[in-house]
């Protein structure tokens, strides 16, 4: 009789706890703002083109333009929720300042791009702005898990 009403008590545990998972996951999207990071979706604007050669470099041009408004949208994401903050601002701040660098460094880079006039300088601009998306998107992921309330 006891194991039995462990039983019945666990189920409806259980049950009650299924409820509450069911109920935050149905409401998490009004209340929390996610700005995509480097997960395999924010991924693939970079993996569009950076297999692309120096023939190939409108091409390019455009994708990083692309991923230039994107990265500018994540940020106006991040900041419209800093303006809503009340308490865990200090951290939030520092997180943010490392975006803000990144979205400079990959500004940069941008601009060495425009400069190059041979197939081995395009290819190094083009990997050195690679690694600056990177860098914004694991700046914006940091955001992610630094984000409260």
């Amino acid at each position: 009789m006891n194991t039995a009403l462990c039983v019945g008590r666990t189920r409806i545990a259980l049950g009650l706890l299924a409820a509450a998972v069911i109920g935050i996951a149905y409401r998490a999207p009004a209340q929390v703002v996610t700005v995509t990071g480097s997960d395999g979706t924010a991924a693939a604007p970079w993996v569009d083109i950076k297999n692309d050669n120096y023939e190939q470099r409108a091409h390019f041009a455009a994708g990083v333009e692309r991923l230039s408004a994107r990265l500018d949208r994540q940020i106006s994401i991040l900041k419209a929720k800093r303006a809503g903050m009340t308490t865990g601002t200090k951290e939030w701040d520092f997180a943010m300042k490392e975006v803000d660098d990144s979205r400079s460094f990959l500004t940069s880079r941008m601009s060495e791009l425009a400069r190059t006039t041979t197939p081995e300088t395009w290819a190094d601009a083009k990997d050195r702005i690679g690694e600056a998306w990177t860098r914004s998107q694991l700046a914006v992921d940091k955001m992610n898990a630094t984000i409260t309330s």
